[in-house]
């Protein structure tokens, strides 16, 4: 069972009956040593390859997937080394601070056209802890591809070097041994790529429609969570949005895995305070994912849990609605009839905010995250996308 959980990365349960656990055992715990392989030994052959590899790209590319979310600064240090640009999976969102210099974003139908032009261009991918979606569309290139689990490599398209290992140890082998580039070419058309996807992202956020346009609504949640927040995000329309305007500088983020659960969001949000109940939690969700778990709001005010519910309200499955269109056929049960979310709050114990106008929204943010305690702000959002 305990190897299922660590090697497979499965789900184990052991049950062990009520007279058994009232034992007493004298016995010695076998080490794993021995039943379980230690990832944190790497290859040094496959590493001199990868090295060697890298030396020969003139326009090497880093993307880093989840397996490598808790390498933040030495991802930042050997793109830097190397001036290689960094992109992330969707669900590897904020792993390196999307104000990095070498930092484009998120590949993928949710990410940047930078990411996309960048990975278009390299001529070697260095792939870290990332199986890749099929959302992710990966043109075939020289690839090196790391990961712990040796079902993920190469199993979307044939890689050059394949390294079975853990993310951290290879990454800092890789930091030992390669050797430092000079390229200011390099750096100074990523800064330009920015500066230019930055100014699109705030034109768009610059609308003061009514109902509230979801650029507008990520541009003023950056400009009120905490640095360090932890942000929940459901599935549909509001995920979409997320990924493509919300720049992440020190956040954490939390996701459905492959993008297919819906109301993931606030049961993420409840147990994200739970397991950090010093940090801010938010959680950002639409109507049509929050009605699947809204009861669980109760269980954030029974335990007092101040986790922050954003609903992007457009009164609709608005993906569902977008699929039904592409596929050429009538948009069939996707509108939604919903309450006052708001009020729904305030009935629970928490505290609610209604916004309808654009003005509205920075101050009930602002309440909101001040409120310390379960709250809800309620957004009408405009259905459209662009």
């Amino acid at each position: 069972a305990l190897k299922h959980a660590l090697v497979e990365r499965g789900v184990s349960h052991l049950a062990i009956p009520n007279d058994i656990q009232k034992e007493p055992l004298e016995a010695d715990i076998e080490p794993m040593v021995g039943r379980i392989p230690d990832f944190r030994i790497s290859n040094t052959l496959l590493i001199e390859r990868a090295v060697s590899l890298l030396k020969e790209s003139e326009r090497p590319l880093i993307i880093a997937g989840w397996g490598a979310r808790d390498q933040r600064d030495n991802l930042m240090k050997l793109s830097e080394k190397i001036k290689a640009p960094i992109i992330t999976t969707f669900r590897a969102k904020g792993v390196v601070s999307e104000g990095h210099e070498f930092s484009l974003g998120v590949l993928g139908d949710v990410g940047t056209p930078m990411a996309r032009k960048y990975v278009n261009d390299a001529d070697l991918l260095l792939v870290l802890g990332s199986s890749f979606s099929e959302k992710t569309n990966i043109p075939r290139k020289r690839t090196v591809q790391v990961d712990i689990d040796p079902m993920n490599l190469g199993r979307g398209f044939p890689v050059e070097l394949a390294i079975l290992g853990d993310c951290g140890v290879v990454i800092e082998e890789l930091l030992e041994k390669v050797k430092k580039r000079e390229n200011q070419q390099i750096l100074d058309a990523v800064r330009t790529e920015k500066e230019r996807w930055h100014a699109q992202l705030e034109k768009e956020a610059d609308s003061m429609e009514t109902p509230l346009r979801a650029p507008f609504i990520f541009k003023m949640l950056r400009e009120t969570i905490d640095p360090d927040a932890i942000i929940a995000i459901d599935v549909g329309d509001n995920g979409f949005w997320f990924g493509r305007n919300f720049l992440m500088e020190g956040q954490t983020l939390l996701m459905s895995g492959y993008l297919a659960t819906m109301g993931f969001g606030l049961p993420a949000a409840i147990a994200a305070k739970l397991a950090s109940p010093d940090r801010q939690v938010v959680c950002v969700t639409g109507d049509g994912g929050f009605a699947q778990v809204m009861g669980d709001f109760l269980t954030a005010v029974k335990n007092d849990l101040d986790v922050i519910v954003t609903i992007l309200n457009n009164r609709e499955l608005a993906m569902i609605s977008m699929e039904q269109r592409i596929e050429g056929y009538p948009r069939f049960a996707t509108e939604l009839e919903n309450p006052d979310f708001s009020l729904y709050a305030i009935s629970c114990g928490g505290v609610g905010f209604r916004v309808e106008h654009p003005e509205e929204l920075k101050d009930a943010l602002e309440k909101a995250m001040g409120a310390k305690k379960p709250a809800i702000v309620d957004i009408e959002t405009d259905p459209r996308r662009f």
